[in-house]
């Protein structure tokens, strides 16, 4: 037996290395802000990529308006034009991708390419309503086309432009500003009901996606299959009531609230064939898909506190999700990805701020930036989780021609989820974004440790960096640094624990380049008992 000494003294050097058991340690880190990457002038472009590469961000999510590209999309009759081939559009409508894609990969950037909604009004048929005409049921097989186009264009070998190798298919297919109808009347003869539509009508686009990408010569690339919101509208059943998360899912695969296959009048109802053999024929891409994406957003809560819906699924209620799509992948007898399920993409994610009227009075700028860090180190530990999204570097401008000062309420429908306000200033999440910093117990005996966890994000990927965790004591003006720790690549988050003698505050602090980087402050109370 070694002597007691020795095995203290092992005990104090594990307990100063960083740990990553039963976690990420290649999560990527993907962000989005379409206002500036997509409908920004080339030089906003270009100052937002060096912004997300100083960052560190690995890969941009694009949203690829297909209305935005299409030819003579406000007009009812498709243009004579094989839609499938990239030169059927124009060239000055491609410059914008063609630009951001090169400008990105430049940077070391990757992009994920998302297909999504408005429609072009050939490409959809005729809607109850003007308003929803853009996102009503979508044509498959002119998507499928679509996707070719891109696919092609963005093959590698097409007129010396890069190769996009990332893709995942529509936008938030559960929420009726993206797809419709969400639901539509039951055809059978007396029957007042309504049945969930936007499952079906998304299958049938994932399955045209996904044979495009393979023509493309894209068959191997990471393809992402849901995009699904966190929530829909409970028991609501009506064209533009949008469907909660899990109902979404369960509906797609083609089966009931237990999982079992729909048959008869219910299967043939939402397209379904009923059988499991033919099913799993029929949508290779459900079950071969490079994994599941999904936005986990909460806006108005912490991202460990559960849903109250059990069919949500936000930040904490990711383990029902993964759950909800092994028992899928069971009934259909398909093996998931990994031992361990599905992998999850979370594509989108933020926390809304003033001046949004209503979030602003819930969400200040420090709870914002403790929540996404607090976000990170959730996902972080779960293994499913492949990569994490910051939606938004700056926040939108208000609704145009609504007036903020007399509509608050009407003006700021838009996304304040940004790092920065509008006017460019920097919220505290900027640089809680950039060094991610979450304190585990924040109430602590004095004297005893508790445990951080936290992240230098823009460290590059082969590196070993060296980080300070420091303390203040409340009323001190001088920092201390209470632990060193050296934090490897390729992606640099660390968990250690800290002593805290007393309430203060703690925060990370370390050198990159000629920078000196802090994080965001975490308070720390230390109790007696």
């Amino acid at each position: 037996m070694k002597p007691l000494r020795l095995l203290f003294a092992a005990i104090l050097v594990l307990a100063a290395s960083p740990s990553f058991a039963l976690a990420s340690k290649t999560q990527e880190s993907t962000f989005q802000d379409d206002p500036l990457l997509v409908y920004g002038s080339p030089e906003q472009q270009i100052a937002t990529l060096d912004t997300l590469q100083g960052f560190g961000v690995d890969r941009i999510r694009v949203s690829v308006f297909w209305a935005l590209l299409a030819p003579a999309n406000d007009q009812v009759q498709k243009p004579n034009v094989d839609t499938a081939d990239p030169a059927a559009y124009q060239e000055k409508v491609w410059a914008k991708y063609d630009h951001l894609i090169q400008a990105a990969q430049a940077r070391g950037i990757l992009v994920n390419l998302n297909f999504t909604s408005p429609v072009p009004r050939w490409a959809s048929t005729d809607s109850p309503r003007a308003d929803i005409q853009q996102t009503f049921n979508p044509n498959p097989e002119e998507f499928g086309k679509f996707v070719r186009a891109v696919g092609t264009r963005y093959s590698g070998s097409y007129n010396g432009l890069p190769r996009v190798d990332f893709w995942s298919i529509w936008n938030e297919p559960n929420q009726a500003g993206w797809l419709t109808p969400q639901w539509s009347p039951d055809p059978r003869p007396g029957s007042k009901s309504q049945i969930d539509a936007a499952p079906s009508i998304y299958r049938n686009l994932v399955a045209a996606a996904w044979q495009a990408l393979a023509d493309s010569g894209h068959g191997s690339d990471t393809i992402l299959i849901g995009e699904t919101a966190p929530q829909g509208q409970g028991n609501k059943k009506e064209l533009t009531q949008s469907i909660d998360a899990l109902k979404f899912i369960r509906r797609l695969y083609c089966v009931d609230n237990n999982i079992n296959v729909l048959k008869g009048a219910q299967a043939s109802l939402r397209n379904c064939p009923g059988d499991i053999a033919t099913f799993v024929a029929q949508n290779p891409a459900l079950f071969r898909a490079t994994g599941y994406a999904h936005h986990p957003y909460a806006l108005l809560t912490p991202p460990s506190r559960r849903s109250r819906n059990s069919d949500w699924v936000s930040m904490a209620d990711l383990r029902a999700l993964s759950s909800e799509l092994s028992r899928i992948y069971r009934r259909y007898r398909q093996k998931t990805q990994s031992r361990r399920g599905v992998p999850l993409y979370l594509t989108e994610y933020g926390y809304q701020t003033k001046p949004d009227p209503f979030a602003g009075k819930v969400v200040s700028f420090n709870r914002q930036a403790a929540w996404i860090n607090q976000a990170e180190y959730m996902a972080f530990k779960n293994p499913n989780v492949r990569a994490v999204n910051q939606f938004l570097l700056t926040d939108d401008a208000p609704v145009a021609g609504v007036d903020a000062r007399k509509s608050p309420n009407l003006a700021w429908r838009t996304f304040q989820s940004g790092l920065k306000l509008l006017s460019g200033k920097r919220k505290v999440s900027y640089k809680a974004y950039m060094t991610p910093f979450f304190v585990k117990q924040q109430r602590v005996r004095r004297g005893r440790s508790t445990g951080v966890f936290g992240m230098l994000r823009p460290a590059a990927p082969t590196t070993r960096e060296r980080a300070s965790i420091q303390f203040r004591a409340r009323g001190a003006k001088r920092w201390r640094t209470r632990r060193t720790v050296t934090v490897r690549g390729p992606r640099h988050y660390f968990e250690t624990r800290v002593t805290v003698p007393s309430t203060g505050y703690l925060r990370i602090r370390w050198t990159h380049g000629s920078r000196t980087l802090t994080s965001r402050t975490a308070n720390v109370t230390a109790v007696r008992r």
